[in-house]
């Protein structure tokens, strides 16, 4: 005789995120797969320009995520980490990667981050942001330049990316130490490019910190 199993006196105190819809999960491999290739791809240029002859300051910063922002957990595994990992391939002599996830505390991405860590000697780096948002299919009309913010300078640029019927959007900073870009899952509720450029500017002040 089958019987049925006893079931807990109350639910788990935990909370577990809801399992993303197909075309979600399908959406955020894309994302994450294109967010990695371009900073993977941009990383390699900027490094070839430093090994060549950089600018003075190149490398004197590294990319620490921290543990904790504005109330988010830091993920560095998961399949959207694992997305973000495969875009952006295997790692180069001298850089290091970054692709982390912060989640709210039911577990639910809110921020997307793929960086490069390396010594970058490009003398321009907003001209080099834009292509590689160009490169992920960002339309040129829709890239904007916002304050980069502390400590390395540089530069950021901002932009949209349809995926999968929606707008995606994306802020990316460049300088001689690190390059980054920080986006919101695809299927979270909209930002706009100013609120994503203010928490990718204080994400930076957060986790840009004096290379040991």
């Amino acid at each position: 005789m089958n019987e049925t199993p006893p079931q807990p006196p109350y639910p788990s105190p935990y909370p577990q995120p809801a399992p993303a819809p197909a075309k979600s999960r399908r959406a955020f491999k894309s994302v994450g797969a294109v967010i990695g290739f371009a900073v993977g791809a941009i990383a390699v240029k900027l490094a070839l320009g430093a090994a060549l002859g950089g600018p003075d300051d190149a490398g004197k910063y590294e990319i620490v995520p921290p543990t904790t922002f504005q109330g988010l957990t830091l993920q560095d595994s998961g399949p959207r980490v694992d997305a973000i990992k495969q875009g952006q391939g295997a790692e180069k002599k001298g850089t290091k990667r970054v692709a982390v996830v912060y989640a709210d505390q039911s577990g639910t991405a809110q921020l997307v981050v793929s960086g490069s860590q390396a010594a970058f000697g490009d003398e321009d780096p907003g001209a080099e942001l834009t292509k590689g948002l160009k490169s992920m299919g960002v339309k040129e009309a829709d890239i904007s330049t916002h304050p980069a913010g502390a400590p390395a300078g540089g530069a950021m640029r901002c932009g949209t990316l349809a995926v999968e019927g929606a707008s995606l959007p994306l802020c990316m900073w460049g300088d001689h130490s690190s390059l980054v870009t920080v986006t919101v899952p695809i299927e979270n509720k909209p930002v706009t490019i100013d609120e994503l450029a203010g928490r990718a500017r204080e994400l930076r002040t957060a986790m840009e910190v004096p290379a040991k």
